[in-house]
């Protein structure tokens, strides 16, 4: 029986060159020829015969101890459906935000509710260099989420990991050289081109067949997100997805392709990997509700960028938490509705330029424009100072200086090459909007997502519905479009009520 030991351990030392050299090979193989998935056995362990190449099986079959020996590290994962989800490659830092809200509050709810999805993941996508972010001596693209955001406090809200925190976890199931990723299905979701029957908006979805000349369906193609050119991906089918509806629908979406992986009793409560492609296509099932809110509640920035803004407007604006008269407890949940925020003596202004100069011409002002209408609100509050937010190019920025030449113009600029290296395009962005969350009184421009995030950071710290909700006019005192008005609001943190019982479809998910 000694004997034997050591044989199977001489054979794995033997095994293991030709081994990596597998690994390597698979490598070069083309990413849709996914590596077989690891199956989870109702013991919580790689059962037999599945997972191929991996570690575990490896063990069980030539090493002498039971096969339903597995370590606590996988055996907790036992059930484990990974969520992959990315956005259109056009899409702005803003509006991946709020399409990261959609998926946090679907996940939420279906970890709540669903038998099969306790023990559900949301993966954070990488950050690929936005369109926006037009700094080239800066490295700008696969960054992660804790680089803009606190993962801590969106982990107190929603199961979520990471990009580098899912291939550790993944790295546990013992995949050999890196951990190739398989995703069991990929779902590329596309509108339809008729959205209204007879007038009426319904939720409906249904797969299409790829079509390797349509830009919008090409599983190789960038326009859903660069999800799929990771290096460590490996999938199996694509799917081309019509969809129109709310998250609830994608949880339908989600189990059929369960059921479809799912070949008896034994792999039932396998780990399975599924990626949702254009996740922006997917509407808000709570848009504007406590749900909404209590996600984006806990969408707290980095604390060195929260830093950064803290230092800029303490000591270039005299601003302080305190002095400003806003709440900020060391924890979102802990926040209470609040409506007597005063802000620092100045004004807060975002001015957005770029390609709203031309595509929303007839609402966007001119720099003199924005500029009398500052002046204005200025002389109307008793201010002197003015913090302008923009993407203006530099010589924009300082034709609008020369405008302000009896007020203080403050615009926030990295102090050093070190501090832009650390911050990058997207963390300045940030900074910005956390000094104008704390000023007096805010406008914003017409139909920008930056601003409406400005709009939502300054309803959790407690400030006025006048001093947050204003938006430029095309001309001082001209017609004016307005940004809607959407208050916070605030309901109970810990536990969904009653009336959410019916959130999802109500066939049966105790399987």
């Amino acid at each position: 029986m000694q004997a034997g030991w050591w044989e199977h351990r001489l054979l794995l030392i033997i095994l293991l060159p030709s081994w990596s050299l597998a690994g390597a090979a698979l490598n070069n193989t083309s990413r849709s020829q996914a590596t077989a998935p690891i199956n989870i056995s109702n013991t919580g362990c790689p059962a037999q015969g599945s997972g191929s190449g991996s570690l575990h099986q490896f063990w069980q079959t030539f090493h002498s101890e039971p096969a339903d020996r597995c370590p606590s590290s996988i055996l907790k994962l036992r059930g484990t459906v990974y969520i992959l989800y990315d956005v259109n490659i056009s899409e702005g830092f803003n509006l991946r935000r709020d399409v990261y809200i959609r998926m946090a509050v679907f996940v939420r709810r279906l970890q709540r509710q669903r038998k099969r999805f306790a023990n559900v993941r949301l993966v954070l996508p990488p950050w690929p260099r936005l369109y926006h972010w037009h700094s080239h001596n800066l490295e700008q693209s696969h960054l992660l989420w804790r680089h803009f955001f606190d993962l801590t406090s969106l982990r107190r809200y929603a199961k979520v990991l990471d990009y580098d925190e899912f291939l550790a976890e993944y790295r546990t199931f013992g995949m050999p050289a890196p951990p190739y990723v398989h995703i069991s299905q990929v779902f590329r979701l596309m509108h339809y081109e008729v959205m209204l029957e007879q007038g009426i908006f319904r939720d409906k979805y249904e797969r299409v067949s790829p079509n390797a000349d349509d830009r919008a369906c090409n599983e190789y193609s960038f326009v859903g997100g660069p999800l799929l050119q990771q290096e460590l991906l490996r999938y199996g089918r694509y799917h081309c997805v019509r969809f129109q509806g709310s998250a609830g629908l994608v949880e339908r979406m989600l189990r059929e392709a369960i059921d479809e992986d799912t070949s008896g009793p034994e792999d039932v409560n396998d780990m399975r990997v599924y990626a949702v492609l254009s996740a922006e296509t997917v509407l808000h099932d709570h848009w504007g509700d406590e749900h909404f809110w209590s996600a984006r509640r806990s969408m707290r920035f980095a604390q060195p960028l929260a830093q950064v803004a803290e230092d800029f407007r303490r000591n270039v604006l005299s601003t302080t938490d305190t002095s400003a008269g806003v709440q900020r407890p060391a924890l979102w949940d802990m926040e209470r509705p609040k409506r007597d925020a005063k802000g620092g003596e100045y004004l807060c202004a975002h001015l957005r330029r770029g390609d709203f100069v031309k595509s929303r011409e007839t609402t966007t002002p001119t720099l003199k424009s924005a500029a009398q209408q500052i002046k204005q609100l200025l002389r109307a509050f008793n201010l002197t100072t003015v913090f302008v937010s923009t993407d203006a190019t530099p010589y924009e920025l300082l034709e609008l200086k020369e405008l302000f030449y009896r007020f203080r113009f403050i615009h926030f600029t990295p102090e050093s090459s070190a501090q832009r290296l650390q911050l990058k395009d997207g963390g300045v962005a940030i900074v910005d909007q956390l000094i104008c969350s704390y000023a007096r009184y805010f406008v914003g421009t017409y139909e920008s997502t930056f601003t409406y995030r400005i709009y939502e950071e300054r309803e959790i710290l407690g400030f006025s519905k006048a001093s947050t909700f204003n938006t430029f006019c095309k001309a001082l005192g001209g017609n004016c479009a307005r940004n809607a008005v959407w208050p916070i609001v605030w309901g109970n943190d810990e536990d969904d009520d009653d009336s959410d019982a019916d959130y999802y479809h109500s066939d049966s998910d105790l399987y």
